[in-house]
């Protein structure tokens, strides 16, 4: 029992314990004793374990196994997406696997959850990072898209595995299909997500479409652009205070520049603090070499 609990945070579970050839007795006089302290009625932890994070997550599995895994926001906690708490802790597990109720967390029964879908993480179970993006578009329909693209962005997930849950959770018909379907829809097979916060922010405050990370030039090649207009040859690049600033960077950026305008792309320079603080500034800008271009091709 200690050697599997030096596996899961420090607990076992008194259905494991049974598995390992200890009886109901035996059990209950480990609780008695002290060595054991229970986390539940199901779940016992190593007497003086630390209380963390990750050993509560463990207990509510063990708590709901067999077949229970974390999901929901705990899951998007555990993929370390930013603006998600561990608690309260939300589990999925298959229908028909148990009927148990726990005190421990929330448990979702569905009946579509298989092998491909469960990952570990710290050595818990832990749903998919695409099922957790499908999880949340019913409970966290403003977020998602965001969720998605951070996931993809760490390559937590590709477009195809991203479909195919979608695909399955829509077959089910659960709630949040409709805005998966348009997510998907709107990423095709050449889709770059966002490598970084301004890059979303960009994309949230840019009154029109664009392609991000896009390798451009003509004759020759000038270089991976930012942000590309879908018709015209506008380029967008987003510089920051940061990396951008400094005398030599403004001489790259100045040469990066010139060679962009010598394939025929207008260029477009905006700053971090622009965009996350004045998009008005930074979509009128836009529109002027936009109106230059089409009074250019006129």
């Amino acid at each position: 029992m200690r050697e599997l609990a030096e596996r899961q945070h420090a607990l076992v579970a008194t259905w494991q314990a049974r598995a390992l050839g200890a009886t109901r007795t035996e059990i209950d006089r480990l609780r008695r004793l002290g060595e054991w302290v229970p986390r539940s009625r199901r779940v016992l932890a190593l007497a003086g374990a630390p209380t963390t994070v990750e050993q509560a997550l463990m207990a509510a599995v063990l708590d709901a196994s067999p077949g229970a895994a974390v999901s929901g926001p705990s899951a998007a906690w555990m993929w370390d997406v930013p603006g998600f708490r561990p608690s309260p802790i939300d589990l999925v597990r298959p229908r028909g696997m148990s009927r148990r109720a726990s005190g421990l967390a929330t448990v979702h029964e569905v009946l579509d959850l298989q092998a491909r879908h469960l990952k570990v993480v710290n050595g818990i179970p832990v749903v998919s990072p695409a099922w957790v993006v499908c999880d949340l578009a019913s409970t966290h329909p403003h977020r998602v898209e965001r969720v998605l693209d951070r996931l993809w962005s760490h390559r937590l997930l590709d477009g195809r595995t991203f479909r195919r849950t979608v695909d399955e959770f829509a077959e089910r018909g659960r709630a949040g299909s409709a805005l998966l379907h348009k997510l998907d829809a709107a990423r095709g097979p050449d889709y770059v997500p966002p490598a970084s916060g301004i890059e979303a922010r960009f994309m949230e405050i840019c009154l029109w479409r664009m392609r991000r990370q896009v390798d451009s030039g003509g004759d020759e090649w000038c270089g991976r652009v930012d942000f590309r207009d879908l018709v015209l040859p506008l380029v967008v690049e987003v510089q920051s205070e940061k990396y951008h600033a400094a005398l030599v960077d403004k001489a790259a950026d100045a040469s990066r520049r010139e060679r962009l305008q010598g394939a025929g792309f207008e260029v477009v320079e905006v700053w971090d603090r622009e965009v996350w603080h004045e998009p008005q500034a930074v979509n009128e800008r836009i529109r002027e070499a936009r109106w230059r271009l089409r009074a250019h091709a006129a």
